[in-house]
């Protein structure tokens, strides 16, 4: 199942949609001052079918290309969200990884209920 999902449909696992925000706004919207429970607010609209005019702009600026329309937009946007369910996943099967446990540390840092 796992990589065969599109992006959208892995978010709906919340867990998934929290771990996925912190990834953003440390690669693809690092540019961005995003608080992460603001991307994840924002992950869970565009879950539903919304792209966000804040999370547009961070992609367009993250790609230095202010002119790129929204089903552009929305292509990159679900690259990086999938390059980041492949990074989680991986992760996730090797938990011993420097990288997969200052990514742990990362988001247990996120105080999910503010």
């Amino acid at each position: 199942m796992g990589e065969k999902q599109i992006p959208a449909e892995r978010l709906r696992d919340d867990v998934m949609c929290r771990k996925v925000a912190v990834w953003l706004c440390n690669h693809s919207l690092k540019n961005v001052s995003y608080y992460v429970q603001e991307c994840y607010e924002e992950l869970k609209e565009y879950e539903a079918g919304v792209l966000p005019v804040r999370m547009r702009q961070g992609i367009q600026e993250g790609r230095q290309n202010a002119s790129i329309g929204e089903e552009q937009a929305r292509e990159l946007l679900d690259g990086e969200i999938a390059e980041a369910c492949r990074q989680i996943d991986l992760w996730e099967a090797q938990p011993g990884d420097t990288n997969a446990r200052f990514f742990r540390m990362k988001y247990q840092q996120v105080n999910w209920d503010a």
